[in-house]
């Protein structure tokens, strides 16, 4: 790509940005920092779910667009996706970049791919090919269709897009992204503190020095009625146990309002112990907590994704990942119970490394395809 055309990474909610933060730091390694910026949209900017501009590189332009909308309802949801495209076609109007990167899944993304092809700027996919569960699928494959070039995990991830229709010399199989965060956090364990307090949040207090687990629990926006009944089967098993937990906020999905309310519930009773709630972390801080916790219970992404390099025990709940590929380190349970026996078996066990979603070199790669590639529409 030239010099003189920038490129406009677009970040719409946390998990986003840890997806495509080593991409655009090895992208800024290529190029001038003023061929490229990025935008920050809706999620990406609440203080409930984001606050992601105090994380940008130095040196970029950062541009922010407070679209979410209040609520967690569909019609809500679907108007934040139009909010954030609609304030992205504006400023579009007015600067249009020379080509534009959105990432995965997330509902907001559709929007940004639907402004993107309709003003016929170059759209690259990142994430493509890929398979979960709930509304994401959608979301993504129609990401992928409007897409004009794409930086997807694997050989199984590419097959699928070229399945789907699309130009085999159009994909670069480069990795996951975050998997380079993960790796660049293991080689430097020894020189951080393992036994840090200092995570912000409410709840108990405890040192990381003692043994702990990891909550990230989202609605499965296809099947909210059981999304309360699964956490309170968390909270029942979780009650029995031993071991400390950091638990954290639910992404802003259909039926996360229903989560949020029961564990804020729960936290103000004081009905449970030894759990400190916490909203956001940045990248490194949440990867330096996985890399010392006995195990992870949840739906998120994260488990079956980053944990898969880490070897760290996971228990994936429900069907919000059910066909997202996996490794072994991943107990699949169905339906919700009291499964405290079943991940006490589990967090014992040792997983080797799976290499699936990428070897920590996925930023690097990516930045030279997007660098090497002319963008065109065709």
């Amino acid at each position: 790509m030239s010099e003189n055309s920038r490129f406009e990474f677009v970040v719409t909610a946390r998990p986003s940005w840890s997806r495509v933060k080593n991409l655009v730091h090895e992208y800024l390694n290529l190029v001038d920092p003023r061929a490229c910026s990025i935008s920050l949209v809706g999620p990406a900017l609440s203080d409930r779910y984001g606050k992601l501009h105090e994380q940008m590189p130095k040196g970029i332009v950062a541009k922010n667009f407070f679209t979410l909308q209040d609520g967690d309802e569909l019609s809500t949801v679907a108007k934040s996706c139009l909010s954030g495209a609609s304030a992205l076609v504006q400023s579009w109007e007015l600067s249009c970049p020379g080509a534009v990167l959105v990432v995965a899944d997330r509902t907001e993304t559709l929007g940004v791919s639907t402004a993107a092809s309709i003003m016929q700027i170059p759209l690259v996919h990142l994430q493509g090919g890929e398979t979960s569960g709930s509304i994401d699928d959608k979301v993504r494959n129609a990401n992928s269709q409007l897409a004009d070039y794409h930086l997807t995990t694997n050989n199984n991830t590419a097959q699928r897009l070229i399945r789907m229709g699309r130009d085999e010399e159009k994909i670069a199989v480069i990795g996951c992204p975050s998997i380079d965060i993960v790796k660049e956090r293991i080689d430097l364990k020894a020189k951080i503190n393992p036994y840090s307090t200092d995570y912000s949040g409410v709840g108990d207090e405890f040192s990381t020095q003692e043994d702990f687990g990891l909550i990230l629990f989202h609605p499965d926006t296809f099947d909210r009625k059981s999304n309360k009944i699964w956490v309170e089967s968390i909270l029942e098993s979780i009650e029995e146990s031993t071991l400390n937990w950091f638990w954290f906020w639910p992404n802003p999905d259909y039926g996360s309002s229903e989560i949020a309310k029961l564990i804020r519930t729960k936290r103000e009773s004081r009905t449970v112990n030894k759990i400190k709630f916490i909203v956001n972390l940045d990248p490194e801080k949440f990867i330096d907590l996985t890399l010392g916790a006995r195990i992870l219970l949840g739906n998120s992404s994260y488990g079956i994704r980053e944990a898969s390099y880490v070897g760290l025990p996971v228990i994936n709940l429900g069907n919000r990942q059910k066909n997202r590929e996996r490794s072994n380190n991943v107990l699949d349970i169905n339906t919700p119970k009291n499964f405290m026996e079943d991940w006490k078996d589990h967090a014992i066990k040792s997983f080797e490394r799976s290499l699936i979603y990428g070897e920590g070199n996925a930023g690097k790669l990516g930045a030279q395809a997007i660098r090497n590639w002319f963008p065109s529409i065709h």
